[in-house]
């Protein structure tokens, strides 16, 4: 089981220092983080008049005072894990979700520690009226992993929340290494857009803004997704103003392609974009993914995600039509396991046969985990 944790203790505290909490992702080497795991986004999600729980997890190590003999001990905490839980609130559910999240130190066992927290959670849930938690964990896609939340009665959550297929962009190489890795019939449509004048534009003016959103709002109805509201949009602004970065590209005037990326620590995500693609000879839409990818290398980044990706080649995933674009650019997909779900109530079960029913409509589905 986990004696060491249980014999040392593990304890969940309220945090209010945006500083340490960031300081905390920046400091530790994790696998997999993105712009959902900042503080930042925590106050994202309290603009949309959600509460929000931000909780520290440490353990707790005795360690002998100094300058004294006869064993008293004290008890010194050890910083392992945030947790922010997001409490979402429906006409008739309630249910606190963990985007991202939680993230561990390499050296502790997330399960063990997960396990241990177990009753913890089950408290807040009580003092919230949940009838879930629901886990997108940045864990990766392995049966193992499966098998673990398994053991703790996790189950499928019957509706993804944020990317869990993913694709990313090493950007520890040349701009040149990078320009090389994509296909040569793919740079054709990056070295003719330049040569055919395209403009691009780098700034987040109330214009380019306005433009952004008019656009995705268009795009979402001749393509049929569920857009982000104008709301979401300017409150992303606010929240994440100085790591945001709006590139569009124009030709005769006329902006054919729009995108935003949002930049945390070392990892840019390509988040929102859209296109009204006119000059199809030389397609400004990847003069401006490239324009992106260029501008995170040269804010230090380390890693480029394309986000979203559908989890195979069958073209008639929802999103298989943006999936093929964004692989377009070289990388590799990076899987994350599917949301967990944590029932703490039978009305659960009515949320589940709404988002059972939403997911299958819209033609989603999942990758099954790897046995590795």
């Amino acid at each position: 089981m986990c004696s060491k944790i249980n014999a040392l203790g593990v304890q969940l505290k309220i945090i209010t220092d945006k500083k340490e909490w960031n300081c905390f992702i920046e400091q530790n080497q994790f696998e997999f983080y993105s712009f959902l795991c900042s503080w930042e986004w925590t106050l994202m999600q309290e603009l949309s008049w959600k509460k929000v729980l931000k909780y520290w997890i440490y353990k707790n190590h005795p360690q002998p005072l100094l300058g004294k003999e006869g064993g008293n001990d004290e008890l010194w905490e050890e910083l392992i894990w945030i947790l922010p839980l997001i409490v979402n609130k429906a006409k008739r559910w309630t249910y606190l979700f963990c985007p991202h999240t939680p993230l561990i130190k390499k050296s502790e066992d997330f399960f063990k520690v997960l396990e241990n927290i177990k009753i913890k959670l089950i408290k807040i849930w009580k003092e919230k009226n949940a009838n879930f938690i629901r886990f997108n964990s940045p864990i990766k896609n392995l049966i193992q992993n499966k098998n673990s939340f398994k053991k703790l009665w996790f189950i499928n959550a019957p509706m993804h929340e944020h990317a869990e297929d993913t694709h990313l962009l090493n950007l520890n190489l040349s701009e040149e290494e990078l320009l090389q890795n994509i296909k040569k019939k793919d740079r054709y449509y990056i070295n003719r857009a330049i040569k055919e004048w395209v403009e691009v534009v780098k700034w987040n003016t109330p214009e380019q803004i306005k433009i952004l959103w008019d656009m995705h709002l268009e795009h979402s109805k001749k393509i049929g997704y569920h857009p982000f509201s104008e709301n979401f949009i300017n409150n992303l602004y606010k929240t994440f103003w100085k790591n945001i970065t709006t590139i569009s590209t124009r030709f005769e005037g006329k902006i054919e392609s729009i995108l935003m990326t949002i930049k945390f620590h070392k990892t840019c995500v390509y988040y929102i974009a859209t296109s009204d693609i006119k000059s199809h000879k030389f397609s400004p839409n990847y003069l401006c993914q490239w324009e992106a990818i260029k501008q995170a290398k040269a804010d230090w980044c380390e890693t480029y995600n394309f986000w979203w990706i559908s989890p195979d080649d069958n073209p008639k995933h929802p999103i298989a039509w943006v999936t093929k674009f964004k692989r377009k650019f070289w990388g590799y997909d990076y899987s994350l396991l599917h949301a967990q779900d944590l029932v703490l109530s039978p009305k659960y079960y009515f949320n589940w046969i709404v988002e059972t029913i939403r997911r299958k409509k819209r033609g989603y589905y999942y990758k099954k985990p790897e046995n590795k």
